[in-house]
């Protein structure tokens, strides 16, 4: 997997143990019933075979539905359009996006790494951000496809229909415009969150094997969202409201789905389950 491949697969993982329970949930209105299953992106070694709540759902589903098109982001195409949206223009480079401090920062980050930062001169800060995220996660042991790759997979393999709810260009403008235009914010909170990055990625997949929203809530969804209220809200809160519709649907349809979207999405007081709760539906974890 290249480097903008696992860039485009994990811009939503800070959107990563027991084995207690899974985070797998049957959603029903009494007639028809749709599975979610919250996933994380990029996984370690020690996280895998996942928890056969997983295989249960899947067995029992006619369709899978993703975030995005895990295919589609590792088209030739796709990887040249980034590219091509993530470097700056001619005459542009990093230095004059980024004030003196936050450029300072990133810098003795880099050189920490033995990165030197002209190397990322010609790159939108969203895209720094996201590479360096990258590389730490890697640092951290997180180097195996996540659930939703695995399912692709698995899917295809199965001939099993898919879906997703954003197209590869949606995911790109997400990408191309995170932090909604504060590019000193977003390298600050990167920054800030690489130095809590070991605790972070174990409370997350520690939250996400057991299915346990209050703790991914409470160490994810509202650290990112008193941190960074900009990326929590483009990040959670509309692409959650952009999703209800379609998921509305679903559960007006005969088809069972399964839906496999990042565990904070699940999380929260702004989440898809704190929406379907606040329609009537009943949400039951898979045991």
């Amino acid at each position: 997997m290249n480097m903008l491949t696992k860039v485009a697969l994990t811009v939503f993982l800070s959107t990563s143990i027991s084995v207690q329970a899974a985070s797998v949930w049957k959603v029903t209105d009494g007639e028809n019933s749709v599975y979610f299953g919250g996933t994380i992106h990029i996984l370690k070694a020690e996280n895998l075979p996942l928890p056969s709540e997983y295989d249960r759902a899947y067995a029992a589903s006619d369709k899978l539905v993703f975030e995005t098109d895990i295919d589609g982001v590792k088209t030739a195409e796709f990887q040249q359009k980034m590219l091509s949206k993530l470097t700056l223009p001619d005459g542009m480079t990093l230095k004059s996006h980024l004030n003196d401090e936050t450029y300072t920062a990133l810098k003795r980050h880099l050189d920490s790494r033995g990165l030197p930062i002209v190397e990322f001169h010609r790159f939108r800060p969203s895209m720094v951000a996201l590479i360096i995220s990258v590389m730490e996660y890697e640092v951290n042991g997180l180097d195996q496809d996540g659930v939703d790759q695995i399912f692709a997979t698995k899917a295809k393999v199965d001939g099993k229909a898919i879906e997703w709810f954003e197209s590869v260009d949606e995911q790109l403008d997400f990408i191309v415009n995170l932090g909604g235009g504060d590019d000193n914010a977003m390298i600050n909170y990167t920054l800030d969150e690489i130095q809590t990055l070991p605790t972070l990625i174990d409370d997350m997949l520690s939250s996400w094997r057991d299915g346990d929203l209050e703790k991914l809530n409470k160490s994810v969804v509202e650290a990112m969202e008193k941190t960074s209220p900009e990326i929590y809200t483009s990040l959670i809160i509309q692409r959650n409201n952009n999703w209800m519709p379609k998921i509305m649907q679903m559960l007006e349809d005969k088809p069972t789905e399964f839906v496999l979207v990042g565990a904070a999405h699940l999380a929260g007081k702004d989440s898809i389950f704190a929406k379907l709760e606040a329609k009537g539906y009943k949400i039951a974890k898979v045991k």
